[in-house]
């Protein structure tokens, strides 16, 4: 079966590390034969198990270290978004055999699931079959749920069509927690000139004690987002800034109606639209968008 169409993104729940290798190998290697690029993305260990069991082939294969991959959601996909395109350049279509790596508290499974989900879009567009592989034996229940919640289709004894699978865009919004107030934070002095933001946001900084190479990483997301509040909200009406659960948190507020997307920022800019977020969302910690008393809210972690 041939991966030459727009994204397919399935689940394959393996009961033993021979099934694992027999099944990944017979699937990558057919797509090999019909011309296609491979990818293997897992931990050190089993990549090395995978590179003796595919042989010769294995030098037709890139392989990704998952310990490398799985920092944060957004950084996630914008790494395989990457590697599939720099493997489309010498093929016409990709399979891709994934493992994922999910955390350790249920608030890290929610939030990988969030990923999960998410990338049925943001690879939509491209030639690529992605199969997520799960360890039905070392995973907690809810993240084996949620497989069948985020693939369209799974592989246990055979390929079946999921009855749980949910809208990607519904199942973020879902999974997504409520933003909390956070009445520490001070407000400083707003501007629309974004060289003055950026002066006032470096100050606060500087006066939080904010290592350098960090504060460069907030200092570029949150002129990107001050960028969007002057020319998407109305202007800007406040800047708060402040530390909140040992992290440094910087919030734009503006004007405008703001936006209603869960998905916002994780999918890579095409052609038409904006990147401001999507750079936002590379940098932070995390990013959070909400309406508020004060106004539309998007709110940086470090």
């Amino acid at each position: 079966m041939s991966s030459a169409v727009p994204l397919r993104h399935h689940a394959f729940v393996y009961g033993s590390e021979e099934d694992y290798v027999a099944r990944s190998v017979a699937f990558l290697k057919e797509g090999l034969e019909a011309g296609e690029a491979a990818i293997v993305a897992n931990t050190r260990d089993r990549l090395a198990v995978m590179r003796d069991a595919l042989g010769p082939d294995a030098d037709r294969v890139a392989f990704v270290d998952v310990s490398r991959t799985y920092t944060r959601p957004a950084r996630t996909v914008a790494a395989y978004y990457w590697t599939f395109l720099e493997q489309l350049r010498r093929a016409p279509s990709v399979r891709a055999v994934a493992e994922g790596q999910f955390g350790f508290t249920p608030s890290d499974w929610e939030e990988w699931a969030g990923y999960e989900a998410i990338t049925n879009l943001a690879y939509a567009h491209l030639p690529v079959w992605v199969v997520c592989t799960y360890d039905a034996n070392g995973l907690p229940d809810p993240v084996l749920e949620a497989a069948w919640q985020t693939h369209p289709e799974v592989l246990t004894d055979g390929w079946e069509a999921s009855d749980h699978f949910e809208d990607p865009r519904e199942l973020v919004r879902k999974l997504t927690r409520e933003p909390e107030p956070l009445p520490e934070l001070r407000s400083v002095s707003a501007s629309e000139d974004l060289e003055v933001f950026r002066e006032q946001l470096a100050r606060e900084l500087v006066a939080e004690n904010v290592p350098e190479a960090k504060a460069l990483d907030i200092l570029v997301a949150g002129t990107e987002i001050a960028a969007n509040a002057v020319r998407h909200g109305a202007g800007i009406e406040e800047v708060r800034v402040g530390r909140a659960e040992g992290r440094f948190v910087c919030e734009v507020v503006d004007r405008g109606g703001g936006f209603d997307d869960p998905v916002a920022g994780y999918l890579a800019p095409r052609e038409g639209t904006g990147s401001g977020l999507w750079v936002a969302r590379q940098l932070a910690w995390r990013l959070e968008s909400f309406d508020s008393p004060r106004g539309f809210t998007v709110r940086i972690w470090l």
